[in-house]
């Protein structure tokens, strides 16, 4: 007797003569064919990770030759644009990156598809629950992890030899440790080059400071965790810095990109900068292959770690998708397919599944590898598990932006602005339902 064939074995295999095609460019509004022919995926980042991207799924495309796939990328904050106008225009992607942040607010309406009623198209047993369950709105998993992360800092080995300054413990400096580099830099250089221009409206960043105090930005249940003093210290330190000069004055960079190219640091223009680990390679290219990345200022004199390993993104279909079954059968190839992610590297984070990331692991690029490494080693400290982004968290973004630019202008003060990140924080994440 013949068994039965599943699903995935069925997609895999394909089924139509369509020939295979690559279409991968900026938003241009693709979509798939109501007969499943066709899957339109879509990311942010800039065109080096499109291109190892597509070189992972040319692999896809040679076993499925019945099964055209289109691609289109965005960098920064246009992409959530360009998105926000493709749903809002009744053509959606089938396939897609999402922000940890946005998340919620694409699952509560109903705009994606739920992925664990997907389970013999996709496999996700190998990726840890703390990890997984970031994906997860009670019980339905609507975001798959692309890759885990954790924020970084870099160092520019090339600008501390220009003004001979000694590179810090990278594991035991604190922020005072961090205060004085800064100084001595700005010193150093006549202000031509400053220690670091952290941003202060990076929840991502401000998360790794709170938990550093022994808090949490927001608790399980979705309600705001952290403390208006907390709040004021992030923004009463990032005074002190640019009062003594240690730190640039506000608007400094806002003639800078927002690629890596155009960074501060890719530019010797700061030591040093905070980088989420996956980038690790694009930012050590834009800057000659200069850099190191250590562990934040402040780690080993916390309350506890406020570093974290957290998704780097999260791929999910859309509710909406006509070729529903094929998208999460590409998704689960993203995610489970060693050759795809040793082609990939590390541009979206280390793999989530523990068994690809092993079986990756010593095989990368020497750039993908040390930051393969650097959350391999993060891993082994006493880390807190990530508590999945509430719905509000893109509001909160813009209310810690707002009174970020508000205090760096001297709008008002760092206690002013603990007081009414609380409070609106508090409001927001209460008004959302849960």
């Amino acid at each position: 007797m013949t068994a039965p064939m599943s699903r995935r074995t069925a997609l895999l295999l394909g089924a139509g003569t369509l020939t295979a095609a690559a279409g991968c460019n900026r938003f241009g509004g693709g979509s798939a064919t109501a007969d499943g022919s066709t899957v339109n995926m879509v990311w942010w980042g800039d065109a080096q990770r499109a291109e190892v991207t597509e070189a992972a799924l040319e692999l896809y495309r040679k076993a499925n030759p019945g099964l055209k796939i289109t691609t289109e990328f965005q960098s920064g904050s246009a992409y959530d644009d360009k998105l926000a106008v493709r749903f809002g225009g009744g053509n959606p992607p089938d396939l897609l990156a999402v922000r940890r942040e946005s998340l919620r607010d694409f699952a509560d309406r109903g705009s994606l598809l739920d992925l664990a009623t997907q389970q013999d198209l996709i496999k996700t047993a190998d990726i840890p629950s703390g990890v997984l369950n970031a994906g997860k709105v009670g019980e339905a998993l609507y975001g798959v992890p692309g890759g885990v992360t954790s924020m970084g800092w870099a160092l520019n080995k090339a600008v501390f030899d220009q003004y001979g300054i000694d590179l810090p413990d990278g594991k035991s400096w604190s922020w005072n440790d961090f205060a004085a580099l800064s100084a001595e830099f700005a010193k150093a250089s006549n202000k031509e080059a400053y220690g670091a221009d952290y941003p202060l409206d990076d929840l991502l960043t401000f998360g790794i400071f709170v938990r550093q105090h022994g808090e949490d930005l927001w608790t399980a249940d979705s309600k705001l965790a952290v403390s208006a003093d907390v709040v004021t210290a992030w923004f009463q330190q990032a005074v002190d810095l640019r009062t003594s000069g240690a730190m640039p004055p506000p608007g400094w960079a806002e003639s800078l990109g927002p690629s890596a190219d155009q960074s501060p640091i890719a530019r010797g223009l700061v030591a040093t900068q905070a980088i989420p680990s996956n980038s690790f390679a694009t930012f050590n290219r834009a800057a000659k292959q200069t850099l190191d990345m250590v562990w934040f200022p402040g780690e080993s004199q916390a309350t506890r770690r406020g570093m974290a390993i957290i998704p780097g993104l999260f791929w999910s279909v859309t509710a909406q998708s006509k070729a529903p079954d094929q998208a999460v059968a590409l998704l689960d190839f993203l995610i489970n397919d060693v050759e795809a992610n040793k082609t990939m590297g590390v541009t979206r984070g280390n793999p989530a599944s523990t068994v690809v990331a092993d079986a990756v692991s010593g095989v990368l690029e020497p750039d993908d590898q040390f930051a393969n490494d650097y959350v391999v080693e993060l891993s082994q400290e006493e880390l807190v598990d990530p508590v999945p982004d509430p719905l509000g968290t893109t509001e909160l973004r813009d209310l810690l932006s707002t009174l970020a630019d508000e205090v760096s202008f001297g709008k008002t003060t760092p206690r002013d602005a603990g007081a009414e990140f609380t409070t609106k924080g508090a409001e927001i994440l209460d008004s959302r339902p849960r």
